[in-house]
């Protein structure tokens, strides 16, 4: 069986300064999965979404029957408000750290990389060790971004990309190259070849895909948290 092996270095990186933005959990990833690939959950299913997204409710009624019945239905209903409200047009971001390469003097600019096959795991569900192997639940959310290891440089000038360095290099002369990342994007169509081209292998690694479409990676300097600064954007070169 073909297996998923590569992962983002550090995921979820988060910064106080892109608080505003709309950003994924594995809550809101869950609700966007289940409107856009149309799953029904089974009875167990349900039972384990309320043993994880409502764990305090299910903690409370649990040992009583006719409690429990109807605090379940509530559930269920609000399931399905939560799925039918869930957004799949907004756009959305994450962000996330890499390094520049060393500085290319003919093209003038840092080359990154990026390895194809790059994907976001998000958190196990909540109580997630209690549930079946097979239940829906036990597997995690993870967001594909269609080709992102197509953006691969970072143009800056000589003058500008010394300096940058120069500022970031410690008494030792060691030189932070690592940046953050702010990847903007809408989600890809549950029927289009982009989601198709990662679902399959997803599901059969125990994860429900999410695709995105980047629109745009913005590039900031967060090595001073008090100072952070966009510095540009990644391209595709």
């Amino acid at each position: 069986m073909k297996k998923i092996t590569v992962f983002i270095a550090i995921i979820f990186s988060m910064v106080a300064v892109f608080a505003q933005t709309k950003q994924l959990d594995e809550k809101s990833a869950f609700y966007i999965y289940m409107k856009g690939s149309n799953t029904v959950l089974s009875a167990d299913d349900e039972l384990d979404y309320a043993k994880s997204f409502e764990t305090a409710t299910y903690q409370k009624y649990r040992n009583d029957e006719f409690e429990w019945d109807e605090q379940f239905s509530n559930i269920k209903q609000s399931l399905k408000t939560k799925i039918a409200e869930a957004d799949l047009t907004s756009t959305y971001t994450i962000v996330t750290t890499l390094e520049f390469g060393d500085y290319d003097f003919t093209n003038e600019g840092f080359p990154i990389t990026i390895n194809a096959g790059t994907f976001f795991p998000f958190n196990y569900f909540n109580n997630s060790y209690d549930f079946k192997r097979s239940s829906l639940l036990y597997k995690k959310m993870a967001l594909k971004l269609d080709s992102f290891d197509k953006y691969n440089f970072f143009a800056m000038p000589k003058d500008e990309a010394k300096g940058f360095l120069q500022g970031r290099k410690n008494s030792y002369g060691t030189v932070n190259r690592k940046v953050t990342l702010q990847i903007n994007y809408k989600i890809a169509a549950f029927d289009s070849d982009e989601y198709n081209n990662f679902k399959d292998l997803a599901l059969s690694n125990n994860y429900l895909p999410i695709v995105g479409i980047i629109e745009n990676i913005d590039v900031y300097d967060t090595s001073n948290t008090k100072n952070i600064k966009k510095i540009g954007e990644l391209v595709q070169k």
